[in-house]
């Protein structure tokens, strides 16, 4: 595990502490989760003011529950610019299934509603992290969302947010088993984003789900059936 970054495992989703010149957060868990996350960041040193900006992958409210929080602290919050009416609303969308699990949880996912924000930076191309201290890009990467987005590091790892998911999830006892996230709203972009990531050539890729890291010979070796064409 790369010492740049720090997986934060929390309830349903993970966060990710970015440890450069300043401290980036990538994703902010789901709504609730404010002060466990406050205290995961205050173990490894971190005041909510400390941080450069708030990276969230996309805008499902299990990645932007505790982004308001942070905001108020005086964060910046970057969003993909698809995903920018999904975080002021505070509302999770049209949630399209890619298999029956998915259908079965649509309504508790739906359910799951935090309070709106105003993103300060709307990602349409290739950001550069440089000017808030860490050698990286966001990239967007539409496909689980019109807005999502990675986050590739310098050192070559990447968070790709929900673009696939670790097998933990329901009880699966494989967490670095790369598997299909149970929602995506565009199936042949989701496989267009992980084909231009992996021409990359990473060293590693971590999930929003699972995981945190997900092998990525396996997602090589199955890539067919974890992102089908379409």
């Amino acid at each position: 595990m790369s010492a740049n970054v720090i997986p934060i495992p929390l309830a349903m989703s993970n966060t990710f502490l970015l440890r450069g010149d300043r401290p980036i957060l990538v994703d902010a868990g789901k709504p609730g989760e404010d002060d466990r996350l406050i205290a995961e960041l205050a173990r490894a040193g971190v005041k909510p003011e400390d941080l450069a900006l708030i990276i969230l992958t996309h805008g499902h409210t299990d990645h932007t529950g505790a982004a308001r929080t942070f905001e108020r602290f005086g964060v910046p919050i970057a969003i993909g610019a698809g995903d920018r009416d999904l975080l002021r609303n505070g509302k999770n969308g049209v949630l399209p299934a890619t298999g029956a699990v998915g259908n079965v949880l649509r309504p508790s996912v739906k359910r799951m509603t935090c309070e709106g924000v105003t993103p300060q930076i709307l990602v349409t191309e290739p950001l550069r992290l440089d000017e808030y201290g860490f050698g990286g890009e966001v990239l967007p990467v539409a496909g689980h969302t019109p807005g999502s987005c990675a986050v590739g590091l310098d050192s070559g790892e990447f968070i790709i947010g929900d673009l696939l998911r670790g097998g933990y999830c329901l009880g699966h006892l494989r967490p670095h088993r790369p598997l299909r996230h149970f929602y995506a709203e565009d199936v042949g972009e989701v496989r267009r984003a992980l084909d231009g990531l992996l021409e990359r050539d990473p060293r590693r890729f971590y999930v929003g789900h699972g995981g945190p890291g997900v092998d990525l010979a396996s997602v090589r070796a199955r890539i067919d059936k974890v992102a089908p064409h379409r």
